[in-house]
């Protein structure tokens, strides 16, 4: 049976509302719905206990690999806010928004945000934390919207994660400025706006034009640019397998250590912790 498209199933929910649509809960609170892990963790930071917030994408699922079901798209049909990211993070936001009533808040965290030549392309903008303000401001604005009654506790919710924004920020500039290397080796390119904030650059194992296992020839130039830069620590990613880093370390001599895009987190971290030991990791390697 051909798979049926997203869109085509949007639309279908919409069309037998009444016999599948979930009831939203009494309790007063906002029903939010998020696309990943990422906007999950941000809408949590603003909703408090304001805000039931669902997460579509199970939290140690790979985001760009996910597909909302019909029942999914039911769901979000209730929601009062649904929040993502946009810039292709998830491929499947715009047939499904199209498709949401107008009483759903739909709030794409990326509009505000600039990219410049070093960034475009990457949706990963969170990984620089004045582009993760912008977001959780993002959804803080859709937060008092719908619910001005708690505009004061969002707006409270928001200036503390700004202060912790701030101090992540200035804990950042210090670390780069420790650094004695500015190269990594990493899985696939998630760090541009992060290695751009650092002044760093990072070399991807799997690039674009190569998504699958590595060619041989493609190992060697991996190989050869690692012991050419006298790389010491390479980086793989919590939810992606770690089979080529290994062969790529046993090769050359490197250790392993985990650099967090923060996409689906099974372990429930918030931003700020894995941001840390992101920092953590990363002065570890470059020092």
């Amino acid at each position: 049976m051909k798979k049926i498209s997203i869109f085509i199933l949007a639309v279908l929910q919409l069309f037998l509302v009444t016999a599948c649509k979930t009831q939203p809960t009494e309790n007063g609170k906002l029903q939010v719905y998020t696309s990943f892990y990422a906007m999950y963790d941000f809408a949590k930071q603003i909703g408090g206990d304001k805000a039931d917030v669902y997460l579509l994408c199970p939290a140690g699922q790979e985001p760009h690999d996910f597909e909302p079901t019909a029942q999914d798209i039911a769901k979000l049909s209730d929601a009062d806010i649904f929040i993502y990211n946009g810039m292709g993070m998830e491929h499947w936001t715009d047939s499904v928004t199209a498709s949401l009533g107008g009483d759903v808040v739909k709030v794409k965290t990326t509009d505000n945000i600039k990219l410049n030549k070093f960034t475009a392309g990457d949706p990963h903008v969170w990984l620089n934390p004045d582009n993760a303000y912008i977001q959780l401001k993002s959804i803080a604005d859709a937060f008092k919207e719908k619910d001005p009654a708690n505009k004061n506790y969002y707006e409270k919710n928001l200036k503390e994660n700004k202060e912790k924004i701030q101090r992540l920020i200035a804990d950042l500039e210090t670390a780069k400025n420790m650094f004695s290397s500015h190269r990594i080796v990493v899985s696939h390119y998630a760090y541009k706006h992060l290695c751009h904030m650092l002044d760093i650059s990072q070399y991807a194992v799997n690039t674009s034009d190569n998504s699958g296992e590595p060619t041989p020839s493609r190992m060697a130039e991996i190989e050869d640019y690692i012991k050419e830069n006298n790389i010491k620590y390479i980086f793989t990613e919590p939810l992606s397998t770690s089979d080529i880093m290994k062969t790529i370390a046993e090769d050359t001599g490197c250790e392993i250590l985990v650099l967090d895009p923060f996409e689906g987190n099974a372990e429930n971290k918030d931003y700020f912790k894995v941001m840390y030991e992101n920092i953590a990791a990363l002065t570890e390697a470059l020092n």
